[in-house]
């Protein structure tokens, strides 16, 4: 995790459009759209191929670090899971005996 150096969120989608030029189909592009969340509604802005370039490094990133969080708190939660079924950890582990050695009196 320390090691991603970038980060940022949302996706970038390539696009190609379809043009007939003079009776042939060319295919233009790639067209870049990057699109993120935000404030409850799904923003999606066109981008340069540049910036195209540093955001999937830090789409990237964002991924690895989701993946690699995720991997932690799976291991951390079958860590915890095994210390608890182990005897050793359990606190209460024998109950005393709440017998007395004489019966209560019963009220009258």
């Amino acid at each position: 995790m320390r090691q991603i150096e970038e980060m940022e969120r949302g996706a970038l989608a390539e696009e190609y459009r379809v043009r007939t030029v003079a009776g042939v189909e060319t295919k233009a592009g790639p067209y870049f759209k990057h699109q993120e969340w935000q404030e409850g509604r799904n923003r999606s802005r066109r981008v340069s191929p540049e910036e195209a370039a540093t955001l999937r490094t830090g789409i990237a990133g964002r991924q690895r670090f989701e993946e690699l969080a995720a991997e932690f708190v799976d291991l951390t939660v079958a860590a915890t899971r095994a210390e608890a079924t182990t005897p050793e950890s359990k606190k209460n582990g024998r109950r005393k005996s709440t017998r007395r050695s004489s019966p209560r009196p019963r009220p009258s």
